[in-house]
């Protein structure tokens, strides 16, 4: 696009028009190259600044072209264009290779072209202190000489591991990639895997390790290392997949079911879809650990040219389901059946540790009105609001983050009759476990073994740790020899690699499969296969696990504790291709929000008939399937009002972008979206 200005004067006087890249966020329905003039040549990969609506701006060059290439284009247009504002590099600090990486994640996932190729650049970019390196970045065309281990049939493969010992499955793979002279990548979902893996990587390697919060000296070392193809192996989150790699041989993904690879901002990728096109481009070996396949990898990785592969056995456990319907008619209230009490106890005595994992944190579920019903709603969204403990009894919204005290009085009938209603969060569970400890004989020096006071009761979650100090204090405890219990969220699978439990309870199952979400019974597989990684199998009798259900019919459950998640995926696979969900299809959600509920709700349906007549027009109807718009599962959030529309794009199917343009300005585009809520 030539940026606007009428005239035709300046053309004598121009010698070279630049064509730049905007590091700025644009509307993805406008053009994304701008064209300026500039005295000189410039270079490919260097950065100017340049104007905007009079806002300054820095650009990425990406071809310059004489006047005379030019003359003829210009005189037929009757604007002129602006000359750029000055050269910050005229030497490349931007490749080939990165801008043909952003230009594939800007496409795939509808993000601006300018903004998604500033989010690969690091921190540093642009300071004087800290030039790029960027003369021998990672060569799409390399070859390797020597052929790769032969654990993988085709170039990708997925393992799946069952205990603590992924780093010994891994280690021939590596060694052979770092003497083959090539470089290894190991991605993570956080930051609490990098420890785990360079702490049991042999110290030979000469390791660099890339985190969101590193410094920009370190960061910058890390980078330079990695540009030289002195670090051989480099381990970091998802931002290490932006790294210079000289050559790089071997691509590991660990956990790639992790909600967290999946960025909430844009250009909104999915980690593991960029690691797939970052081992292609540099004709790497792609390989996805994983306690799980996971329905789409299940389905993509028993096709010929990858491999699926169980590495190991999965340990033995004594699991047994508990009905608390039958406890409630047993006049049990509590949280913890009589069993988990009974057992809780037990291993206490024995010195072994348990963890009683929640699905929800808080103290106990929402408050109503016993007279008319009303729930108290956050005035911010359209949810209920969470009971906390705090200094005294709190409301809390788990959207927006807001709190305020309990009421006296409903605000709908004004009655004073309020209660909890709801299951257990990990506040109560707490107190129910410090009290049962409390009144056990583990307090009675005739009957018991007195460890009352050595018992430490923790919690993990969101709520009780704050930052990262606090948590390694928790885990630290937990580590201690001696008996204790943990009671966690999902947080602590963060800490999987270094914690060991006797008993794991689930204190409520029936949490992991209620989110109306097509991928929510393929989640409850996961996060049981990730609580057995947690027994690890040892000589003697098997580790014990008890699931506490208000459904104790629910086969699904049953086949999740006995890891028979194969059935689960061929029946699931069905399912989604008769009703057009990944991976047959690829959903793009499509959100519109607004502070006015008739102008979000007007966007939404005006929308709707544009996208519909475009997909009739271009006889897309069997490429393209389209659930309308309606609100969101949560309508109201943060003082916004949410509308969604659901693309279903048949796999393969490449011209989506121009569908998309239909939605205009305003709307947020997620190409596969974490979930339908």
């Amino acid at each position: 696009m030539l940026a606007l200005y009428p005239n035709e004067q300046i053309i004598q006087s121009i010698m070279y028009i630049i064509e730049v890249i905007p590091l700025t966020l644009l509307p993805s329905n406008v053009p994304q190259i701008l064209s300026y003039f500039h005295g000189d040549k410039l270079s490919n990969g260097a950065v100017v600044e340049i104007l905007i609506n009079r806002r300054k701006v820095k650009a990425v060059v990406i071809s310059s072209n004489s006047l005379e290439k030019e003359k003829l284009a210009l005189k037929k247009v009757d604007f002129q264009i602006k000359k750029i504002a000055r050269v910050l590099y005229e030497k490349p600090q931007i490749n080939d290779y990165q801008l043909r990486i952003a230009v594939w994640l800007a496409k795939y996932y509808y993000a601006p072209l300018g903004y998604t190729l500033k989010t690969l650049l690091p921190p540093f970019a642009f300071k004087k202190k800290f030039p790029l390196p960027t003369l021998n970045v990672g060569n799409p065309q390399v070859v390797h000489k020597n052929p790769l281990p032969t654990l993988n049939v085709g170039h990708s493969q997925l393992l799946i591991y069952k205990t603590k010992e992924l780093v010994k499955h891994l280690e021939p793979l590596i060694k052979k990639t770092v003497n083959d002279s090539n470089q290894v990548l190991i991605v993570v979902p956080e930051k609490a895997s990098i420890k785990y893996f360079s702490d049991n990587l042999p110290k030979k390697f000469d390791v660099s390790v890339v985190s969101s919060d590193l410094p920009n000296e370190k960061l910058y070392d890390a980078w330079r290392k990695t540009e030289t193809g002195e670090a051989k192996v480099v381990i970091g989150t998802r931002q290490a997949l932006n790294m210079p790699f000289k050559d790089l041989g071997l691509l590991i993904v660990d956990d790639p079911l992790h909600e967290f690879y999946k960025s909430d901002m844009v250009p909104r990728y999915n980690a593991v879809r960029l690691a797939e096109k970052v081992a292609e481009m540099n004709n790497a070996q792609l390989v996805l650990t994983s306690v799980i396949p996971g329905v789409e990898n299940y389905y993509r990785y028993q096709l010929p040219t990858t491999n699926y592969q169980l590495l190991e056995p999965r340990p033995k456990i004594d699991a047994e389901i508990v009905d608390m319907a039958q406890e409630i008619k047993n006049a049990n209230w509590s949280p913890i059946s009589k069993k988990l009490n009974e057992e809780l106890l037990a291993h206490l005595r024995e010195n072994k540790k348990v963890l009683i994992f929640s699905p929800r944190r808080g103290y106990a579920g929402i408050l109503i009105c016993k007279n008319c019903g009303s729930a108290v709603k956050c005035p911010q969204c359209e949810v209920a609001m969470r009971t906390h403990r705090s200094i005294e009894m709190i409301l809390a919204c788990h959207h927006c983050g807001i709190s305020k005290p309990l009421p006296k009085n409903c605000s709908v009938c004004g009655n004073d009759n309020l209660k909890t209603v709801g299951p257990a969060g990990t506040q109560k569970i707490y107190e129910e476990i410090k009290g049962l400890i409390l009144r056990s004989d583990l307090n009675d020096p005739n009957t018991g073994s007195g460890l009352v006071k050595q018992v430490p009761v923790l919690v993990l979650d969101t709520d009780i740790v704050k930052n990262e100090t606090e948590e390694e204090e928790v885990i630290n405890e937990v580590s201690k020899p001696g008996p204790s219990v943990l009671i966690a969220t999902q947080k602590v699978f963060s800490h999987r690699f270094y914690l060991n439990f006797d008993l794991i309870a689930i204190v409520n199952a029936d949490a992991l499969t209620n989110m109306p979400d097509f991928k929510s019974e393929e989640n409850l597989f996961y996060q049981i296969e990730k609580l057995v990684n947690s027994l690890p199998a040892q000589a003697g009798s098997p580790k014990k696990m008890i699931i506490q259900t208000y459904n104790s019919e629910n086969k699904l459950i049953e086949k999740a504790i006995a890891g028979d998640y194969e059935e689960f995926y061929e029946k699931e696979l069905k399912l989604r291709e008769a009703l057009n969900y990944p991976p047959f299809f690829k959903l793009v959600k499509l959100t519109f929000r607004h502070k006015n509920q008739n102008r979000a709700s007007y966007a939404a349906r005006t929308t709707t008939e544009k996208l519909k007549m475009a997909i009739a027009r271009a006889q897309l109807g069997e490429e393209i399937k389209m659930i309308e718009a309606t609100p969101a599962y949560i309508e109201k959030e943060r003082g916004l009002y949410f509308y969604n529309i659901f693309l279903k794009v048949k796999e393969g199917y490449q011209d989506i972008n121009n569908l998309l343009k239909y939605a205009g300005p305003g709307w947020l585009i997620d190409v596969e979206p974490r979930s339908l809520l």
